[in-house]
């Protein structure tokens, strides 16, 4: 997995690529540092060019969430093709995560 992070008026747009596997931890990591500091209290996490997120993907992003409450930030998805919204309905996204298309 990789993400790029742009500034788009008051939102922090995060754009994922990939695929969100055990292995992407350390990006996850690496993205939660971000969060103490961001001057945008909303990001919006497009997953449009994700190919697939399993079970520790869906945790980690439940650890960002976590981390971006304890820094006044709203996380929003945007943009889950079929396969990873079937994932985020299976794991009940909508009560954690405003999700937009």
């Amino acid at each position: 997995m990789e993400y790029s992070l742009l500034n788009r008026d008051q939102d922090k747009q995060v754009i994922f690529y990939g695929n969100i596997l055990p292995s992407s931890r350390d990006k996850f990591l690496e993205l939660m540092t971000y969060l103490p500091t961001s001057e945008q209290k909303r990001w919006v996490l497009q997953v449009d060019d994700l190919d697939y997120i399993d079970s520790a993907g869906v945790g980690m992003l439940i650890e960002l969430n976590e981390t971006a409450q304890k820094h006044d930030v709203a996380l929003v998805l945007s943009g889950a093709n079929t396969v990873v919204k079937r994932m985020f309905d299976l794991s009940r996204f909508n009560e954690l995560f405003e999700i937009i298309d």
